[in-house]
């Protein structure tokens, strides 16, 4: 705990919930709690509801629910989808990718699609969503603040391909 607690954020990507022990999960949930840390979620089919997370302390601290995420979906979930910025992405600045707001929502509708295996629709009370996918209205980036610190769910699988075709 005092090792974890020194830390100012956390990842978590490609591991599944069962690779930690309950403690260690409800530690996770602490450092965002309580420590006032960082905790952000990658996608990837060992993530998610799809890695095991939820019911799990680490499934509280998220901005999205995991228990029914992907009911109108099938049990093996891919997509390639497009981004776009919600309103409160349009004017947020982590969102922001250009000088202007119009700038920024431009460049978001030319870079390439990416993939998701998660297929989260529900954000809790409280929580924003700052990015979707076109079509299928996909959570793409959300977050909240949970306690002292800030919880961000981003389930995208492959965000590197915006770097790999930046110009």
């Amino acid at each position: 705990r005092s090792e974890l607690f020194r830390y100012r954020g956390l990842v978590l990507g490609s591991i599944e919930a069962n690779h930690f022990t309950p403690d260690q999960l409800r530690m996770i949930a602490d450092f965002v709690n309580r420590r006032g840390g960082g905790l952000l979620m990658l996608g990837s089919n060992r993530s998610f509801a799809e890695g095991g997370y939820a019911g799990t302390p680490v499934a509280d601290v998220l901005p999205v629910g995991l228990n029914s995420s992907g009911e109108d979906f099938e049990e093996s979930f891919f997509a390639e989808v497009s981004v776009e910025p919600t309103r409160a992405g349009a004017t947020h600045p982590s969102t922001q990718i250009a000088d202007t707001e119009q700038a920024s929502l431009a460049r978001w509708n030319e870079l390439p699609p990416v993939t998701i295996v998660n297929p989260i629709t529900d954000v809790k009370a409280g929580a924003t969503t700052l990015l979707t996918s076109a079509p299928y209205n996909l959570v793409v980036l959300a977050f909240q603040r949970y306690g002292a610190g800030k919880s961000l769910a981003f389930p995208v699988q492959d965000s590197w391909m915006w770097q790999m075709h930046a110009e």
